[in-house]
């Protein structure tokens, strides 16, 4: 059963000034608040939106992108025009959202974009934060407030419930119930070490745990619910905001992974084992420059051992991968030429997912037997001198990446030796129009005519 008070700290919730809920933030020290000025601040939950940033006024502050924070800033009390300022495909600034909102005297107000990039929504989520600073004002107490809101559109409901990190679920009281567009009645607990669990409304059933967080300094937190790109079945991610730009993300460790296996021996068709204490993973016969289906798997240390498909020889034996919770990632298996010889080698990459709205992030992976190379886009009427998107000092098995507006290119190579630029190698006309997330991997390979190929993973 769900205890109503949390044995060892004490809890107490207090009405919120304003719209929908209450925020926080969270410094190296204590934070003064004025008893004349308001406060604003302003985090990013709207998917597939460029840089935004929080216009109060005549007032432009810092961009931020998704599941990002600005820190709190003093600003003047009164009624102000409040908007949110993006991006275009132009990359030209436009309004994303446009409201007169009254910043209360001695008033924290938090902002969070929300929803759909071409029509978002805006938690105003305000509070005052006189009960806080009035019960740390005796020495003997060391309080902090916290609360969550939900941002993530197609997420269910959920109860929020918070524990000491040395205590379970049974010892849990309810942070509140929320659905998409709504934020908690805060509570102020002790400062100190705790754990959060989310389950299905109305229920106890936990499909959400985060590993401790530290709620040290005496002042409010905010808890972000945020859909995720990860691994994880629920899509959903929590973070939790403090005054700062620090951003913090906790993952449930519940949440899966999901792997895949890219072949860069061109000479080989291999078997690749992945090996945790708890599971195997086999992907038999993967051909050279091939890349598998993504397979999920528990989070876990692996060893990765390679054989050659056909006489089974080992190739490479139980080298170390990590695979943490909702992380995507790709192991590339490549060879190296050392002093001894050439070496069967294996490295990880983290693959994002997040979605942009006029751009895609482009990461690279050589394998090329060559250092400090250039990769350009072109567009069609581009040379390298004229090109505007480039990745610089690619060097073997050190992944790089840009983020590139959308639309059609061609990829040139360069190297540089002695002052002479040569080509590595040349794409036709690709249309990256439609996508998120490239990647994109060089390799050594002699059945090409340039004598390197770049396979699209």
């Amino acid at each position: 059963m769900i205890k109503s008070k949390l044995k060892g700290f004490a809890v107490l919730t207090f009405a919120c000034l304003g719209v929908t809920a209450c925020g926080g933030s969270d410094n190296d020290k204590d934070e003064d608040t004025s008893k004349t000025d308001t406060y604003v601040q302003f985090y990013n939950a709207t998917v597939g939106s460029t840089a935004t940033a929080l216009k109060i006024g005549d007032k432009t502050y810092e961009s931020v992108s998704y599941a990002d924070a600005m820190p709190r800033f003093t600003s003047t009390p009164g009624v102000s025009e409040v908007e949110v300022m993006g991006k275009d495909a132009a990359n030209k600034d436009i309004s994303l959202y446009k409201e007169n909102i009254d910043l209360k005297t001695a008033t924290d107000h938090f902002f969070v974009l929300h929803g759909d990039f071409a029509s978002p929504a805006l938690l105003n989520i305000n509070y005052s934060r006189t009960e806080l600073d009035k019960q740390n004002a005796e020495a003997d107490k060391s309080k902090m407030q916290l609360l969550i809101a939900h941002t993530a559109t197609d997420a269910p409901a959920y109860d929020a419930y918070i524990a000491k990190a040395d205590k379970g679920f049974a010892d849990a009281v309810m942070l509140g119930s929320v659905s998409y567009g709504e934020v908690s009645t805060p509570q102020i607990l002790d400062t100190g070490d705790y754990k959060i669990y989310l389950t299905a409304a109305g229920t106890t059933n936990i499909s959400y745990t985060t590993a401790s967080i530290n709620f040290k300094t005496k002042v409010p937190y905010k808890l972000i619910l945020r859909e995720s790109f990860g691994a994880s079945a629920a899509k959903i991610s929590l973070d939790s905001v403090d005054s700062t730009t620090n951003v913090r993300n906790h993952v449930a460790l519940e949440s899966s992974v999901d792997f895949r296996v890219f072949n860069g021996l061109a000479a080989h068709n291999v078997d690749v084992k992945v090996v945790s204490s708890k599971q195997e993973a086999l992907f038999s016969n993967v051909a050279p420059f091939g890349v598998t289906a993504y397979q999920g798997a528990e989070f876990n240390d692996f060893g990765v051992s390679v054989l050659d498909h056909t006489s089974q020889a080992k190739l490479l034996d139980n080298v170390l991968i990590t695979l943490n919770q909702d992380d995507i990632k790709t192991i590339f298996i490549y060879e190296q030429a050392t002093e001894q010889g050439s070496q069967v080698k294996a490295m990880e990459m983290k693959q994002t997912q997040t979605p942009s709205p006029y751009s895609f992030k482009f990461d690279i992976v050589s394998f090329a037997d060559k250092s400090n190379l250039t990769v350009y886009f072109l567009k069609a009427n581009d040379t390298i001198e004229t090109a505007v998107n480039k990745i610089t000092a690619v060097n073997p098995a050190s992944p790089q990446s840009v983020t590139v507006p959308a639309g059609e290119y061609s990829i040139k190579v360069i190297a540089v030796e002695n002052g002479t630029k040569t080509v590595v190698y040349a794409s036709d006309l690709m249309d990256f129009s439609n996508e998120d997330n490239v990647t994109m991997v060089l390799n050594k390979d002699a059945a090409t005519s340039f004598g390197y190929n770049l396979i699209k993973l």
